[in-house]
């Protein structure tokens, strides 16, 4: 994807209409992208590579996600602009004017229910830790992802440094090619970081009842990869999880926007497309594959595959070598 654009920097621009393939091409840490039922999906990403510090611009369509920068990295997520509904980060809903800290290793999830434009800037922890001493915000290379609500003029800083990079993906290569210009520019970004961190930003640490509800979440996602070949109700996931079934629907629509039952579901349809197009050796049987992944009527598997995908399983077993992105 990147293509080199000076002896320290790389660029790249790409087109995606799979969500799985557009995680595949994000750099700097683990990223998974979910689609949301009867929502389309497209997306652009635009990378900068400067050195160690990774820039990413991004318009996606409706996801949702979980991701996790590398450890020894530190991420800063900033939505540059939302075409509906704000996305909610940790089941917070996403207010103007806020980014996402993200220290290397500290899981996020996401969920967008429309089209939403972001940009991304990744670097190493150890050159945030020595540009941010200024800063009073604790724990800002470590711990747990935040919210941080910058002021308005650090915002309006960090959404005219992301517009900057993008214009240097989509110019002649020979401009990034100068003598040192990658060098000064990944350091006039993490300075423009250090200083968002600066302006007094305040940080957001998630509440009890976000935790309460991320931990439910990412509790039945593990009993589902346990028991993935048989269905699950909703009353086992209570018991299994130590909560009352208003818990259980109030921490899934809470962080990922849809009911238990539709999520896991979607959950099951897209381990089984994963099974049916990255399968080594012989080619898999459709139906052993929805037995496997817990789908005991194939009717209603077809339908629901077709319903999420836009093509049935067979298609996709079709098109397993061919290509994957628009």
């Amino acid at each position: 994807m990147l293509r080199a654009a000076g002896e320290e920097a790389a660029v790249g621009f790409r087109r995606f209409a799979e969500p799985e393939d557009f995680a595949a091409d994000l750099l700097g840490g683990q990223f998974e992208y979910l689609p949301i039922p009867g929502r389309p999906f497209s997306g652009t990403l635009r990378v900068l590579r400067l050195g160690d510090t990774v820039i990413q611009l991004a318009e996606d369509g409706a996801h949702i996600a979980r991701a996790a920068f590398d450890p020894g990295i530190v991420g800063l997520v900033f939505p540059r602009r939302c075409h509906g509904v704000p996305p909610t980060l940790n089941g917070t809903p996403l207010q103007p004017m806020q980014v996402l800290l993200a220290p290397g290793g500290a899981e996020f999830l996401a969920q967008a229910p429309d089209p939403l434009e972001w940009g991304a800037i990744a670097l190493p922890a150890s050159d945030l830790e020595e540009l941010a001493e200024l800063t009073s915000i604790p724990g800002r290379a470590t711990g747990s992802t935040r919210l941080l609500a910058l002021d308005p003029v650090a915002a309006e800083a960090l959404a005219a440094a992301y517009a900057g990079a993008a214009a240097l993906v989509d110019a002649p290569p020979e401009i990034l090619g100068r003598p040192d210009c990658a060098r000064v520019l990944a350091l006039s970004m993490r300075e423009l970081v250090a200083s968002a961190l600066t302006n007094d930003a305040v940080a957001g640490p998630p509440g009890r009842a976000t935790r309460e509800a991320l931990r439910v979440v990412r509790g039945a996602e593990e009993f589902l990869r346990v028991h993935l070949a048989r269905p699950i109700s909703r009353d086992e996931l209570c018991v299994a999880l130590a909560v009352s079934r208003r818990k259980l629907q109030d921490a899934f629509v809470a962080v990922v926007g849809m009911s238990p039952a539709a999520y896991l579901k979607m959950r099951r349809l897209v381990l089984a497309r994963r099974a049916l197009l990255d399968a080594e050796g012989g080619t898999p049987q459709v139906k052993s594959v929805a037995l496997s992944h817990g789908f005991w009527h194939f009717g209603y598997f077809a339908r629901d595959y077709r319903g999420l995908f836009g093509e049935t399983p067979s298609q996709t077993l079709a098109r397993r070598h061919g290509p994957k992105s628009a």
